[in-house]
């Protein structure tokens, strides 16, 4: 009966309303609510209490756990808080939460500028910011977190405070970049650095035989220990129910001069092993950084999908030995499905985590993984339609759980978290768990904002 607010019931008519996102987790809050100002959302957490309830907060609704809907809840839909401001003269910008990175980029780089952030053009600053946010621009510019200069937030008690590296709030400030999701309230905007960018870049890939994954990660490996400090790289190892081939691509940026880019490219394909590339002159394959935003979808398809995600060291013989074994578990699974399902995708993703966004100190901030231990991350993912493949899927899952921890690294990047390891508060914050208990006491006393994987009191 709030006539303030924009609620959406959680009956039978709007069940859907956000669990399609992956209705492998099935999440029943009280109500969504709409959030469409800062008074909106500080009359939505009293709505909350009132009903004596807890908040759940989403912002693009990405989080591979489905974090950010829980049961029972008044759940919080951010999306309608997208404001974006640059102030070109300070290279600034402050975005709310809402915002999606395709959103943000288009907005930064119409300056020609643009901060670290994140890949798919649809994910939204809320969430991304507070557990890293990295991608190709990372390499020179750190983390996106490591880029927020002051974080605006709504606190369980109502007030609204700004949290900097200078103010009274700087211990809040500290936490929040790496242990923000939803354990002190409720981020509104970001105030975030922005640096100067290339109009184009070079942005490539090779297509590499899967059979010879082992020789070829060992190429890359090494390569990746002298190569430029400008160069970005991914490698994206995928089978599908279309094609049931597995596929090995790399991912090239070059974060410089295409110029300067094409003839990194160049030297690394010399070293790999039976490479395939469509084309190599720069001037042909040369993109803005919005396109290549934009080359990921951008559509919220509904998918049933998990993920299971480790920082690691190096893509040594051990770790590529055991993608090999794993994707090669998949094609049997596509063979054995109960019902077809056409968008069935299997996938093993390394990216390079090296560069600034590995030279700071771990105490900067509350994300801890830096060094040589994270200078790679691992995301295994799978995704498909079909309920009734649920059983069968989720044994892949398994069959991943013997080589985790073994062969790749026990660290877990939270932006990807996972809701079935122990230890997690070890895995995600190390030694920084304590304070942040600290933290969490003096700004969440009550503990009202709480998650299955939430700082404990």
């Amino acid at each position: 009966n709030n006539k303030k607010l924009n609620i959406v019931l959680n009956n039978e008519k709007n069940n859907n309303y956000y669990i399609f996102i992956n209705p492998l987790f099935k999440k029943t809050p009280v109500c969504y609510v709409k959030i469409e100002s800062v008074d909106n959302l500080k009359e939505a957490l009293k709505y909350a209490k009132s009903l004596n309830k807890r908040v759940s907060i989403r912002s693009g609704g990405h989080s591979c756990c489905v974090f950010s809907i829980l049961n029972g809840t008044v759940n919080l839909d951010m999306s309608g808080l997208s404001k974006i401001q640059v102030n070109v003269e300070e290279k600034t910008v402050t975005a709310q939460s809402g915002a999606t990175m395709l959103e943000y980029y288009k907005e930064t780089t119409k300056y020609g500028l643009a901060s670290p952030g994140g890949s798919c053009p649809s994910v939204c600053l809320g969430g991304l910011a507070l557990g890293g946010g990295s991608n190709m621009l990372s390499i020179t510019h750190g983390y996106m977190l490591d880029n927020i200069i002051e974080i605006t937030i709504l606190l369980e008690n109502g007030e609204v405070v700004r949290a900097n590296k200078d103010n009274q709030y700087c211990d809040l400030f500290w936490a929040l970049r790496g242990s923000g999701h939803t354990n002190y309230g409720i981020v509104i905007d970001y105030k975030v650095k922005l640096h100067a960018i290339e109009p184009f870049f070079y942005h490539n890939t090779i297509d590499l035989p899967f059979d010879l994954i082992i020789e070829n990660n060992t190429i890359i490996n090494d390569y990746s220990k002298s190569m430029d400090k400008r160069v970005y790289l991914g490698i994206e190892n995928r089978i599908t129910a279309k094609t049931k081939k597995l596929t090995s691509i790399v991912i090239f940026f070059f974060n410089g001069p295409v110029v300067d880019g094409e003839k990194e490219f160049r030297k690394l394909v010399s070293l790999l092993k039976q490479p395939k590339v469509i084309e190599i002159d720069g001037e042909k394959v040369k993109k803005t950084f919005v396109q290549i935003i934009e080359r990921v979808p951008y559509a919220n398809k509904p998918r049933r999908s998990y993920t299971k995600s480790r920082f690691m060291s190096e893509i040594n013989k051990e770790s590529s030995v055991a993608i090999k074994n794993i994707m090669e578990k998949v094609p049997q699974l596509l063979n054995e499905m109960v019902i077809n399902d056409n968008i069935v995708n299997f996938s093993a993703n390394v990216y390079y985590h090296g560069g600034v966004q590995n030279s700071i100190s771990k105490d900067e901030c509350a994300f801890i993984h830096r060094g040589y231990g994270s200078l790679w991350s691992i995301n295994f993912i799978c995704y498909y339609l079909k309920e009734e493949n649920d059983k069968l899927f989720s044994t892949w899952k398994n069959f991943l759980f013997q080589y985790l921890d073994k062969s790749f690294g026990t660290q877990i990047y939270q932006n990807y978290p996972d809701d079935e390891v122990s230890n997690w508060q070890e895995r995600y914050y190390g030694q920084h768990y304590s304070k942040l208990q600290q933290i969490k006491l003096k700004y969440d006393p009550n503990n009202y904002f709480k998650y299955q994987q939430s700082i404990e009191l």
